[in-house]
């Protein structure tokens, strides 16, 4: 056993060996990383020799997930690091940085700006911040974090909660008056009254909708798994994944096809290995809504291959068209995940929610919950309690106001995109005749003031894309449009 165990080893070495060295072709011949195809060919070819060898197929397809995972991981890691060194070599040597060192040659965050590699809206988003640390005024374009207060309903109650002791240990699903009142909320969401009506006991709150996510994906997979995600998406899936071990299954869109997923090519992607199918409406970055029929059509091949599925709505209250929530299906293997973060403009309260059918899944959840965190802070739920009392109606005008406002200033500019059905972002194409990428265009609009979020963050196809958040006020978003018109123009 200890003989065959190192010859595993000493392959799986070798095999590493031969991935770097493809990782290195792969990149002198500008090459995608990951190829389906190929993927898809040794899979194949190894469930056949496993099957033939009367292996258990789902293990031996968790065990190739593995080795993929594994040789993917080992070529970005060697192409990132060739990218930082040059791009450590371009900011030395960038006029624009070394002003900033001139100004604060003792700040600490001088010491570590050029530590940070730029691969999503967060990247940006903790530059751009180091940035205004450093003295520059930055247009922030790049988060989703309306600028709104939350409702006075919620500074009520911050106002009270020290006089009323709300400051101690809770359940772990959450207290008992605010899942009463979600299931109520939830039950009558969008004034289409949910049938069977939701139980509080299948709720639980946790620490904002991304915790939720985690815990889901804690709770179900094991390394080797797959999920689905189609994209562009919000990376947060794809890196939880990552760090369980579990495999992305990436089904991409098209603006050409109106961000339409292709359900045919989603049922093509299911194997063995596939346990979830993730799917965020309104859609981060695109604003997209799925409609009811197609929701259905997922649904129904969910169920066909007992598969869980996922819905993120944490937009579902910056709607601009008609959606349908996964909770107008009754389907047992569905679990939907919100947030207060957005909706009430509460991102600092840090409260979500999960709501399945399937009790044993949101048991499974508290479990991780607890050992991970004990409950959301009491005070922050008895916020999020207070928040449900208003109509967040408000918010939403606001948002599509926002949205007309920037859309009808990018219809001037060499962009393409389709307004939203709702979220609070533009995804933008960029002009092939600009011949610049989504992460050249940002260095070049943050040394001018603006940070705006790469397309690719959402999905390695989306290098010419970027993602404009309108959560700041229309002064600020047409002087950030201004920028962004003045750089392009001139490229």
């Amino acid at each position: 056993m200890k003989a065959i165990t190192q010859q595993i080893i000493s392959l799986i070495n070798e095999r590493m060996e031969i991935a770097k060295e493809i990782g290195e072709i792969k990149q002198e011949l500008s090459l995608n990383i990951i190829d389906d195809k190929i993927e898809q060919e040794i899979k194949n070819y190894i469930l056949k020799e496993s099957d033939r060898k009367g292996l258990d197929p789902e293990f031996a397809g968790r065990i190739i997930n593995l080795l993929i995972n594994e040789s993917v991981k080992i070529q970005k890691s060697e192409i990132n690091r060739k990218i930082q060194s040059n791009n450590l070599n371009k900011v030395n040597n960038n006029a624009f940085f070394k002003g900033i060192e001139k100004k604060n040659p003792s700040s600490p965050s001088n010491n570590i700006f050029s530590d940070i590699k730029i691969k999503t809206h967060m990247d940006v988003f903790n530059k751009a911040k180091q940035l205004d640390s450093l003295g520059q005024k930055i247009i922030h374009m790049e988060v989703g974090e309306p600028d709104f207060s939350p409702p006075n309903q919620v500074k009520d109650e911050l106002n009270l909660i020290y006089d009323k002791h709300k400051y101690h240990y809770t359940e772990t699903a959450g207290i008992n008056n605010l899942r009463k009142k979600l299931a109520i909320y939830l039950t009558n969401f969008n004034n289409n009254k949910i049938n069977p009506e939701i139980c509080p006991e299948n709720i639980i709150a946790t620490v904002g909708g991304r915790f939720a996510i985690f815990c889901t994906f804690s709770s179900v997979l094991k390394p080797g798994d797959e999920i689905i995600v189609i994209e562009p998406a919000w990376p947060a899936y794809k890196d939880i994944a990552n760090y369980l071990g579990v495999k992305t299954k990436v089904i991409s869109t098209s603006l050409d096809e109106k961000w339409e997923p292709d359900i045919s090519i989603i049922e093509n992607s299911i194997n063995i290995n596939t346990k979830i199918i993730c799917l965020n409406y309104p859609n981060n970055p695109t604003g997209k809504i799925l409609d009811e029929e197609k929701l259905q059509r997922i649904i129904e091949l969910a169920k066909k291959n007992n598969l869980l599925i996922l819905s993120d709505e944490v937009y579902c209250n910056f709607a601009y068209k008609k959606f349908t929530s996964i909770l107008k299906f009754p389907y047992e293997k569905s679990i939907m995940i919100g947030s207060f973060s957005k909706t009430y403009s509460m991102t600092g309260f840090r409260v979500g929610f999960a709501y399945s059918l399937n009790k044993n899944l949101i048991n499974k959840i508290n479990k991780i919950q607890s050992l991970s965190l004990t409950s959301v802070a009491e005070p922050m739920q008895y916020c999020a309690l207070a928040a449900l009392s208003y109509n967040p109606i408000e918010y939403n005008n606001i948002m599509k106001k926002r949205i007309d406002f920037v859309c009808s200033k990018l219809n001037s500019l060499p962009f393409e995109f389709i307004y939203p059905d709702g979220a609070m972002y533009v995804f933008v194409k960029i002009n092939e005749n600009l011949g610049i990428d989504d992460l050249t265009l940002i260095e070049k609009l943050l040394h001018k003031g603006v940070a705006i979020a790469p397309g690719s963050g959402f999905g390695e196809t989306y290098k010419n894309y970027i993602r404009i958040s309108t959560c700041i006020d229309e002064e600020k978003l047409g002087k950030g449009l201004d920028i962004i018109n003045q750089i392009v123009t001139s490229l």
